[in-house]
């Protein structure tokens, strides 16, 4: 295929793949970062208290989180991404403990199992329909311990979550120890 034909098919391609376009669909996707807490907007008393120990002020004022200046853009920067760690590596923690609650996943999977349940209970249903029904309830079990089990589906997103959060505050620190280590030979070079 020539690169015309290949650029041709990536281009119908993007357009089937857009997301949601509904009012609805969008602000499902838009709760999807807020389903466990991992990867949300950071708590703003804890990206406060960061602010307070990267700062080494014990006071923080509003001016602090919204700086004027590149310093105070790289301390906020640095405040939010240990915050995101710290938010990460709990979020991580608790379900390895087994302490998480049951993500919108498994919550479904449990309800769809409940409804099957109810309907065989309730109708009985035919030799071929029971076995249809148990069927589907193995189905639904083994995509639970998919998702929920250490290893699984979850556990991996999470683990991928702290990375990300890592090598986030890795990239902040870096940056704000630049600016840092910068405005400190600035100030030497004027005494």
């Amino acid at each position: 295929m020539s690169a015309d034909g290949i650029t041709d098919r990536n281009r119908a391609n993007a357009k089937k793949s857009t997301g949601p376009t509904t009012s609805e669909g969008k602000a499902i996707v838009a709760a999807n970062a807020r389903r466990h807490g991992a990867t949300g907007r950071p708590d703003p008393g804890s990206v406060a208290a960061w602010l307070s120990v990267i700062l080494d002020r014990p006071e923080i004022t509003p001016a602090d989180l919204t700086p004027g200046d590149e310093a105070g853009y790289r301390a906020l920067a640095l405040a939010e991404a240990e915050a995101r760690l710290v938010a990460a590596d709990a979020a991580l923690r608790a379900f390895e403990a087994g302490d998480a609650d049951p993500d919108e996943t498994t919550q479904d999977l449990r309800e769809m199992a409940g409804l099957i349940m109810e309907e065989l209970a309730e109708t009985g249903g035919t030799k071929k329909e029971v076995r249809s029904g148990l069927s589907l309830l193995r189905r639904l079990v083994r995509l639970e311990a998919e998702d929920t089990a250490p290893g699984g589906k979850r556990h991996r997103r999470l683990k991928r979550y702290v990375r990300e959060a890592r090598a986030g505050r890795r990239h902040a620190f870096e940056a704000w120890a630049a600016g840092h280590a910068t405005h400190a030979a600035a100030a030497s070079a004027l005494t």
